[in-house]
């Protein structure tokens, strides 16, 4: 069905996505890119929002919110608004520009990995937003994504244009548990640079599914930080595009689990198709009760992209032997002159830190929130921004004092 006052080159768009979807591999426990999840994450996603309690699912809020998304509603606040168009917008102009932009990662990125989701996102957007950064700002874009209860199971639609030279920090909090499949493209001109928070991942109590895609261009800039405190069922799909020389990316993610049965999934392709790029992708999972972490980091390098500097890790603090970490990480290269690592590492508190902590004075349960600290930090220093950054970790280490009390 066609969107209400949709143009004709959104419906042309759909038509021919919709063709070609028959093709996508769907969802199954066969397929290698849904091995181990939890695929209960798709049975699970039909979920009445209308008689919850937000008093205590409001999500993580850090700073004054410039946009907020209420379910199926943009409310524009502050005085960035003129940089936001709404996505139902978009699809109803025939004159928009992000026609030459909208669906074409999440198309690019079927070639490599079938994402069925995306793709049921592509044909069926239902509130969303395009950002177009044609100026630096010192100051952050802040989106706070807030539940409305009379909206759910809502499949929402980003786009993102940061020009040349340009230079923008995102950082997205709340939750929106209106919304269960998220799709956000982002496409960096030549020298720009984007510095993205997502801060959705708090008490997320249904199951949630984001892509992001990301095509950057020469000497352009693109770091990614996630955050996961006790989200029930998280599901996220990042594929960077390096197709210029001299660009740096970084991808790195704190997962902090102590709920039974939640998990968080994490999925990471980083495309090295030019000469002399870096990545750099850091997880980090502390898990308890049952709870799982599943990180799958790959790093592909294009016969052409000599001088390539890959790096991954991936590292999970286990704190009872009911808690599993699962990881998967990748190197395709096709380059001789790279240096390209991967590791991954599954480990407890360590005991001699603890005992040492202990002989000092600390109580138990701060002793064992300052290793859990210690841990997640090197992710955490993968933020540019210091004040951002002491925000963030201060948020955290209150979080991690009833982490460690529960």
């Amino acid at each position: 069905m066609n969107h209400v006052n949709s143009s004709d080159w959104y419906n042309s768009l759909r038509k021919e996505f919709e063709e070609k979807s028959l093709s996508i591999e769907k969802v199954n426990r066969r397929s290698e890119y849904w091995r181990k999840s939890n695929l209960d994450i798709l049975e699970d996603f039909v979920q009445d929002t209308s008689q919850l309690d937000l008093l205590d699912l409001n999500g993580t809020c850090l700073y004054e919110p410039d946009l907020i998304i209420n379910g199926d509603i943009l409310e524009l606040v502050g005085q960035k608004s003129d940089q936001v168009v709404s996505i139902i917008d978009v699809i109803a102009d025939e004159e928009s520009f992000a026609k030459n932009y909208f669906g074409r990662l999440e198309e690019k990125s079927q070639k490599l990995i079938p994402r069925p989701l995306a793709r049921d996102n592509t044909l069926d957007p239902k509130v969303g937003y395009v950002l177009s950064f044609s100026d630096s700002s010192e100051k952050p874009l802040i989106i706070h994504n807030k539940t409305n209860t009379s909206a759910s199971n809502l499949f929402q639609r980003n786009l993102m244009i940061v020009d040349k030279d340009v230079e923008v920090t995102i950082i997205e909090t709340g939750n929106n548990l209106s919304v269960f499949n998220t799709v956000t493209e982002i496409y960096l001109g030549e020298n720009a640079k984007l510095n993205y928070l997502d801060l959705t991942g708090e008490n997320n109590i249904f199951p949630k599914i984001s892509h992001k895609f990301c095509d950057l261009a020469e000497k352009s800039s693109f770091n990614h930080f996630g955050l996961r405190l006790n989200t029930k069922a998280t599901r996220t799909e990042i594929e960077l595009h390096l197709n210029g020389q001299g660009i740096n990316t970084s991808v790195a993610n704190v997962s902090l689990l102590n709920k039974k049965s939640h998990y968080s999934d994490e999925n990471v392709l980083i495309n090295h198709n030019a000469y002399e790029c870096k990545s750099r992708q850091v997880f980090k999972s502390v898990l308890e009760n049952d709870c799982t972490s599943i990180v799958r980091g790959k790093i592909y390098v294009a016969s052409e992209a000599q001088k390539t500097d890959g790096y991954q890790s991936s590292r999970s603090l286990l704190l009872n032997e009911s808690s599993k970490f699962l990881c998967k990480p990748e190197l395709e290269i096709y380059a001789d002159d790279v240096i390209c690592s991967h590791g991954s590492t599954s480990s407890s508190l360590d005991r001699d830190s603890l005992f040492y902590l202990l002989s000092r004075g600390v109580h138990k349960n701060k002793a064992k929130e300052m290793l859990i600290t210690a841990f997640i930090s090197e992710a955490l220093d993968e933020i540019e921004d210091e004040s951002i950054k002491s925000a963030l970790s201060n948020y955290i280490d209150i979080w991690i004092s009833s982490f460690s009390d529960e």
